[in-house]
């Protein structure tokens, strides 16, 4: 348990901050923040908490939605900003195999490269929403729904503009732009992850289980 919390603790602290600037911003009340490490039921290990007095699901699935938000934006600036992978993701567009070599190699002899592969890893696997931010999504749902049903009886066709489109599309490619990059590096850190939980596992004779 203490492993896993400190090597996601970069990402824990961003998850529960995001909340918690969030609930500010949308004036909601925050009852607790926390980022001690704590074991609920089902074995379940939750790294942080922030515990906020609303009972608005849209405020509330605001606040749930924030990590995603946050998270996606820090892993975008990192990727983009300080690893430059823009240009490796250029590089295998045009598929020239002696550019995308020159593009990894310049990847890896920048300074520090280690430590912000690690920031990106920390990052990109604690923005998930979890199962309590979710709670208000499916309420926020059926009310969109049901408007837009009310809308369409109504006989009410409302026109998107296309600065509004434009808007949600650009949105949508940089959270694919910033998935990808996550699972790019994800699969830099899996056999590290997957050996040196083994030899955990087989010092303390205790397995993890991963749920989906």
């Amino acid at each position: 348990m203490w492993f896993f919390w400190v090597i996601f603790l970069p990402g824990t602290l961003l998850h529960e901050l995001s909340h918690w600037l969030t609930a500010q911003l949308l004036r909601v009340d925050t009852v607790d923040f926390s980022l001690w490490p704590q074991t609920k039921k089902g074995g379940v290990l939750q790294m942080g908490a922030v515990q906020v007095d609303v009972s608005d699901p849209f405020r509330h699935s605001l606040i749930g939605l924030a990590p995603l938000l946050f998270g996606s934006g820090a892993v975008l600036l990192i990727g983009y900003g300080w690893l430059n992978l823009g240009q490796i993701g250029q590089a295998l567009v045009g598929g020239n195999l002696p550019l995308i070599w020159q593009a990894v190699q310049d990847l890896l002899a920048l300074p520090d490269i280690g430590l912000w592969l690690y920031l990106v890893f920390a990052i990109s696997n604690a923005m998930l929403p979890s199962a309590s931010d979710r709670e208000a999504w499916r309420t926020v749902l059926i009310y969109l729904g049901l408007t837009l049903v009310v809308a369409v009886g109504l006989g009410i066709n409302p026109t998107i503009s296309p600065a509004f489109q434009d808007f949600v599309l650009t949105g949508v490619a940089y959270l694919l732009s910033a998935f990808v990059i996550t699972i790019a590096v994800d699969l830099l850190f899996i056999l590290f992850i997957f050996f040196t939980e083994t030899i955990l596992s087989l010092i303390r004779g205790r397995w993890v289980q991963y749920n989906s």
